[in-house]
């Protein structure tokens, strides 16, 4: 997650990270990370806000933007979560072939009928 991204990228990256290690930042940081990756506040109306200097705003996202990416280093789980979503979206694919096949089969079509339910319900968690 470490390579340079664009800027929607990296608000998407950012957010993932921080909804996987946000508890783990301190009150500041979290409050921080909150109003510009997730509210869109401005660095200039954070700062003011907080009624620091829009440098130690901008300072203290990226000390909270480089701790979440040492947290994902060692534990993995942002990178974990997306495999596990590109996993269960390919498998949802794959089953959805197979039941348009044999939907004429009404026992064998109501069985994949409940997997395609909890598959569902996997993905949108």
């Amino acid at each position: 997650m470490a390579e340079k991204a664009t800027s929607v990228e990296r608000v998407v990256q950012a957010g993932l990270l921080f909804d996987f290690y946000g508890g783990l930042l301190t009150a500041k940081q979290r409050q921080a990370v909150e109003l510009y990756y997730l509210e869109d506040w401005s660095l200039s109306e954070i700062a003011d806000r907080e009624g620091v200097s829009r440098q130690a705003i901008f300072d203290l996202l990226q000390r909270s933007e480089k701790t979440m990416l040492e947290f994902e280093a060692k534990l993995g789980l942002v990178a974990r979560f997306l495999k596990q979503q590109t996993t269960l979206t390919q498998l949802n694919q794959r089953l959805k072939i197979i039941y348009e096949k044999i939907n004429e089969d009404n026992q064998i079509k109501k069985g994949l009928e409940e997997i395609f339910g909890e598959l569902q319900r996997l993905i949108e968690i």
